[in-house]
């Protein structure tokens, strides 16, 4: 399963925090919830599933508090959304992944990952994310 912090975040972290720059790049609240047919890496953005039906390209809010803070273990922090993220009148597909984008003017990709399972849905299916069911994480 491929998932993680895409590459360019983490060296912004890092050289912020060997004094290379002065502050990491910000995240841009809220975060959107993007669909992949394809999923992404460390180094490069997976397929979005396409507009189409109920889904619109660019992704789904999750909520200016959808990652409430957490606490540290170690050298690790994880957490959790707290909110549940709903598409409705889908088209039909097959969803392998999701990236995670900050609402910047210019929207940047912060996490990538692989579903558990794959989804499939058809045409005017009702497709969510429940609550604590995607996970975000800075390892160490």
């Amino acid at each position: 399963m491929a998932s993680g912090m895409v590459n360019l975040r983490l060296n912004d972290l890092v050289d912020f925090a060997t004094g290379k720059n002065a502050a990491p790049t910000a995240f841009t609240l809220p975060p959107l919830l993007r669909l992949m047919t394809v999923t992404g890496s460390a180094t490069a953005a997976g397929t979005e599933l396409g507009t189409s039906g109920g889904y619109t390209a660019g992704g789904l809010t999750m909520g200016s508090s959808a990652f409430p803070s957490s606490a540290y273990s170690g050298g690790q922090s994880s957490s959790n959304n707290a909110n549940v993220v709903t598409w409705t009148n889908m088209p039909a597909a097959t969803i392998v992944g999701v990236e995670i984008w900050d609402s910047a003017a210019t929207k940047l990709r912060w996490w990538y990952g692989d579903l558990t399972a794959s989804k499939t849905t058809n045409s005017g299916d009702t497709l969510s994310f429940a609550a604590n069911s995607v996970t975000v994480a800075i390892q160490g």
